[in-house]
């Protein structure tokens, strides 16, 4: 569960992250001004974002926010499920949102997002308005031969989706 004083912490970190890229990106406009180099913005808040920003995990990030996540095996079902849904929760305030998952139940879901997909490396970019990030789970199966089974669960259309920001 969230900690109450977490979202302000939160929030603080994500300006101070913010201020600090904000700083890279125009460390490395300026340089390109001076070289007589590409100077647009656009480009070089790509370049930091792709390719320069601290790398960190999903895991971690989820860890600002007062969330563990605790391994799937000790875990019962009904403590799983609330579990899984405070991720699913965490990973939308970070603009991070699950696509594809009706295919998996609860605890393939959760065991996935525990052991694979919340430990792979992203780059730190501070949640900002408009700028989301999907993650597929099309392509992981909960066994052999389940990728032609029915769907385990009805998730996807609870799933949080980002706010309409007329872009």
């Amino acid at each position: 569960m969230i900690d109450q004083g977490q979202p302000n912490r939160f929030e603080a970190r994500c300006a101070a992250k913010r201020a600090v890229r904000k700083q890279a990106i125009d460390r490395l406009q300026d340089e390109a001004r001076r070289a007589g180099g590409i100077t647009d913005r656009l480009y070089w808040t790509m370049v930091y974002d792709f390719e320069m920003a601290p790398l960190t995990t999903n895991l971690q990030q989820l860890r600002e926010l007062g969330i563990e996540v605790p391994p799937e095996k000790g875990l019962e079902d009904e403590e799983l499920e609330r579990r899984l849904w405070e991720v699913i929760e965490g990973l939308a305030r970070l603009q991070v949102y699950l696509i594809s998952t009706d295919h998996l139940s609860d605890r393939d879901l959760y065991r996935q997002l525990e052991q694979r997909v919340l430990r792979e490396e992203v780059r730190e970019v501070p949640p900002e308005p408009g700028v989301r990030e999907y993650i597929d789970l099309a392509t992981i199966c909960d066994g052999p031969g389940s990728e032609a089974s029915a769907p385990a669960v009805s998730r996807d259309s609870r799933l949080p989706r980002p706010a309409a920001t007329g872009e």
